[in-house]
């Protein structure tokens, strides 16, 4: 090799790769879904990376600019978002960008493309509307149920409480003290006053029955107590013993 080539050539291996370019802006374009009634609002995000390759001597075809990366990317984003409806922004989304992330788009750089579905302003329009509608409708549910359950509470805690008032006999008092604890001193004394009475009643009943059985005659009631107790022991199936003298006891009225 004559000498005077050996600075071109080191010159052309060791020339510096292109600065890829920073900070560039989205660009955006319509894109149609399915039925071609609407379109979606398609904003695509570029970043571009070292490819290995020297900008002198690259063939023109080569040197891939933004203008062209965003044309092919229309190209690819185009029949995927067609196979969606227009409620469907996510899930054409994600197909985009499954599609812009297999192809291959190098020239001076190395670019990176990533899609942003969204439905237009009209359609976002009514589906705030559909919404509404449906939220209302869900929020009167909840409410209806919320008013049944909370009914249904209110009921078992008052049958419940009647329950237990029925249940205890000192139920009234309870609940007068719960309303008004400052009669404590006059519930207190109302129950001291009922269990005199009721001590009073029980004494009142014994000392009658004792004066009945003084006004009976004696051998007709040992007669007839005699009588009743052996027919509760033939009723329970107990051994009844016999009379001493073998003969039965008189048993009528």
């Amino acid at each position: 090799m004559p000498g005077w080539l050996t600075p071109l050539v080191y010159f052309q291996h060791h020339e510096p790769e292109a600065e890829p370019p920073r900070g560039m802006s989205p660009a955006t374009f319509d894109s149609p879904a399915k039925g071609d009634a609407y379109d979606f609002a398609v904003t695509l995000h570029l970043a571009a990376g070292s490819a290995g390759k020297r900008t002198r001597g690259a063939p023109p075809d080569d040197l891939l600019d933004v203008e062209a990366v965003v044309q092919r990317a229309r190209e690819e984003v185009r029949p995927i978002t067609r196979r969606f409806e227009i409620t469907q922004a996510g899930a054409a989304e994600l197909a985009a960008n499954e599609r812009l992330s297999a192809i291959t788009l190098i020239g001076t750089y190395r670019w990176r493309v990533r899609a942003e579905v969204n439905v237009p302003e009209e359609v976002r329009e009514l589906n705030r509307d559909a919404y509404r509608k449906q939220h209302e409708i869900r929020s009167r549910t909840a409410a209806a149920l919320l008013d049944i359950r909370s009914t249904d509470e209110i009921r078992q805690k008052w049958q419940d409480f009647l329950a237990m008032v029925v249940s205890s006999p000192r139920a009234a008092q309870a609940i007068r003290l719960a309303h008004d604890p400052a009669q404590l001193p006059q519930v207190v004394a109302e129950l001291v006053e009922q269990r005199e009475g009721g001590v009073q009643d029980l004494l009142a009943v014994i000392d009658r029955i004792v004066r009945n059985y003084q006004a009976v005659d004696l051998l007709d009631f040992e007669i007839r107590n005699e009588s009743v107790l052996r027919k509760t022991l033939e009723l329970l199936g107990l051994p009844v013993p016999p009379l001493e003298d073998g003969e039965p006891l008189d048993t009528h009225g």
